[in-house]
């Protein structure tokens, strides 16, 4: 075989190579299929909020179960799957010390409450990571960006709620309401959303120093966040373009 057979061969794509990029392909459409899921469950979990309310002061147990089967069910998606093991066992034990009524043994808050808060943060985390990915595709960083935020707003509301209910921090009703009802946990959830989306009017009012601090890094958050996806989105390109020239120079240089 000559030099120039040779070199002909070596640019030609064999049948591995093909395969691979098939593979890549396919993969890349679960992993935007994966994305629009976790996307989707967010939006669910808040959709049964009206749902399971009746006016109540603590947050319903319902709630808590479907929101812990959507984030176990999103720290699946994402690939750890034996951390999903160990997220069912400990939402199962936490919910039968809830219902035997050992919560009263717990200082920071029933078991439920806490795990809810743990695995959000957890899938958070996770798919913020995911959404920062160099290798993750415009769709599905675009569906674990927004599911990140709904996340973000879901976590604010239980730190919220916890710091309220443990005294740590205080807040208020407006005048109109005083007397007329008490906080209720939807509240948290309504307060905690209007802030991370900057609406910027909720029935709550933080009143002490602890819940001001809390409002306002939710408040940072909920605009660093979409700035810092965008300008990620935005600067993929140069990079992808650099690694490209790189590789170039590196192949002549060979």
């Amino acid at each position: 075989m000559t030099a120039e057979d040779r070199a002909n061969n070596a640019g030609r794509p064999t049948q591995g190579d093909g395969a691979t990029g098939v593979q890549r392909r396919e993969r890349q459409v679960r992993l935007e299929r994966h994305g629009l899921l976790i996307f989707l469950g967010q939006i669910i979990g808040i959709a049964v909020v009206p749902l399971v309310d009746d006016g109540q002061r603590f947050v319903p147990t319902a709630f808590v179960v479907t929101w812990l089967t959507i984030a176990t069910t999103t720290v699946w998606i994402l690939g750890y799957q034996r951390l999903t093991y160990f997220l069912i066992v400990a939402s199962v034990g936490s919910g039968l010390w809830f219902q035997f009524g050992l919560d009263k043994l717990t200082f920071f808050g029933p078991p439920p409450l806490l795990l809810f808060l743990l695995v959000k943060i957890f899938c958070v985390a996770v798919s913020i990571r995911q959404a920062f990915r160099a290798d993750v595709s415009g769709t599905q960083r675009i569906y674990c960006g927004a599911a990140s935020f709904i996340m973000i707003g879901t976590v604010f509301a239980a730190v919220h709620l916890l710091v309220h209910n443990l005294g740590l921090g205080h807040y208020a009703l407006p005048s109109e309401f005083e007397g007329g009802r008490q906080i209720r946990w939807v509240d948290f959830i309504w307060f905690s959303f209007a802030i991370l989306s900057t609406a910027g009017f909720s029935d709550l009012v933080p009143t002490g120093s602890l819940a001001l601090t809390i409002a306002t890094l939710e408040g940072l958050s909920g605009i660093l966040f979409p700035a810092t996806l965008i300008a990620r989105i935005a600067s993929l390109p140069t990079e992808q373009a650099q690694c490209a020239a790189e590789g170039d120079i590196t192949s002549e240089g060979a």
